[in-house]
């Protein structure tokens, strides 16, 4: 019997996926288990594997389409099977469908009754449906482009609110301007149809804003938009955390055979701290704060242009060394694009170091649905005071990102106060 090959869902909030390539061609034999093809998602390049033994045939995909999850593209037989009769009827991802071809399915024809009794019913996902609520945006306005035409997320992020005409008779000679102008909406933003002149300067290439690029640039703006920030930094004395490194390095390399890096006593102190600090470690969902009680910690990865987080599972359970050898497994195999798909989701805190770069300070966007991300500068050798005396110590800077709607500014303090009293007294840790 013939096997499906679908576009998978690889994440909670996925509803569509971006192809790259094929890894095999139509008529070849695979085995299951072997990587068949390439999806981009938000997180990165993702290979998937062919779900059964035969042979791939009926491809229907090709490079750059975005497909929704559940979709089928191809299908692997049983050597002498022919294709199911139903992958006929089926648009070709790949080939053009002449405007004058309409395939009519049993689908169609159950879609029909669908909307013939219950007329003003409008295909949407849950996503695209409260993403439409929140930006004020009437469903019935918005072409969807996903099968059958249900409004993905996509849609509502490209719809723009059409602008009433403006009769020359209604207009006055001269307008005052007002004292003061009310602030511009997020929806005035997100809708926006004004363009923004580009720079008069000459191009040296056109990127298309596609693919793994296309979906963070979609999720970091929906975080953005609608999650309120609040960004509070602090500076933390590290001369004890490096001798606690300096002291570990050795019996830890021999334990683990990896070396100790300072991410990795950051993600042992979040940890450690973390469960003191619930609505940090918490997500935003329908109206609730949900409180989890793992820590899972996403660890953001700058990988081929693209930013994963791969995540440490369950990190307040496991020591030190546990934890370098997991952050050294999941960096290797996130380089060599081998993490699966269960590897890069479920974060419920996310750490982003950008001190390797030189970077002294910054913010950074929450990844939803978590409450909270931290953002960590690099060490520098800076001037303090200690009993009257000017002395050089290894500081470096903490920021943390918040929901406001899940926490309080008093909130985030305690958490930050709390994770610098452990980073300059960290002995305990180990």
């Amino acid at each position: 019997m013939a096997t499906e090959v679908i576009m998978p869902k690889v994440d909670m909030v996925m509803e569509t996926g971006t192809f790259v390539e094929w890894l095999k061609k139509e008529g070849d034999h695979v085995d299951k288990g072997d990587p068949l093809f390439i999806i981009s998602t938000d997180k990165a390049n993702i290979e998937i594997e062919s779900p059964a033994d035969g042979i791939l045939a009926g491809l229907r995909a090709k490079l750059n389409d975005v497909i929704p999850v559940t979709e089928v593209i191809a299908y692997v037989l049983v050597p002498g099977e022919a294709l199911p009769s139903k992958a006929a009827s089926q648009p070709v991802v790949s080939a053009a469908v002449p405007a004058t071809t309409k395939v009519v399915t049993a689908v169609d024809l159950a879609e029909a009754v669908v909307k013939a009794s219950e007329p003003g019913k409008v295909r949407a996902t849950p996503l695209a449906r409260r993403m439409a609520h929140e930006l004020g945006i009437d469903l019935k306005q918005i072409e969807g482009r996903g099968p059958r035409g249900r409004i993905h997320k996509a849609d509502v992020l490209s719809y723009q609110k059409p602008q009433p005409p403006v009769e020359a008779s209604s207009v006055p000679a001269a307008t005052p301007a007002p004292s003061v102008s009310a602030p511009p909406t997020i929806s005035a933003f997100v809708r926006s149809s004004a363009p923004i002149p580009l720079p008069d300067a000459r191009r040296k290439q056109v990127v298309p804003l596609a693919g793994a690029r296309k979906i963070i640039a979609e999720r970091i703006a929906y975080s953005a938009f609608t999650a309120p920030h609040i960004y509070l930094s602090l500076r933390v004395d590290m001369t004890e955390a490096i001798r606690l490194r300096e002291r570990v390095l050795e019996p830890i390399k021999v334990q683990t055979g990896q070396r100790v890096s300072y991410t990795a006593i950051l993600v042992r102190a979040v940890a450690t701290v973390l469960p003191r600090h619930p609505y940090l470690n918490a997500s935003l969902s329908d109206g609730n704060i949900i409180l989890w009680d793992d820590i899972h910690l996403g660890i953001a990865t700058s990988v081929e242009e693209n930013l994963i987080v791969p995540v440490i599972r369950e990190a307040q359970s496991r020591n030190l060394g546990q934890i370098v050898t997991a952050l050294a497994d999941l960096t290797d195999r996130a380089r060599n694009r081998r993490l699966t798909p269960g590897e890069m989701m479920g974060s419920t805190f996310t750490i982003s170091n950008l001190g390797m770069f030189g970077i002294e300070s910054f913010t950074a966007i929450i990844n939803p649905p978590e409450s909270a991300i931290l953002a960590v500068g690099k060490l520098i050798d800076t001037p303090v005071a200690d009993e009257g005396q000017i002395v050089l110590r290894p500081m470096m800077e903490l920021t943390v990102a918040a929901d406001h709607r899940v926490a309080d500014g008093a909130t985030v303090a305690r958490f930050l106060a709390d994770l610098k009293s452990v980073l300059e007294n960290p002995y305990l840790l180990i």
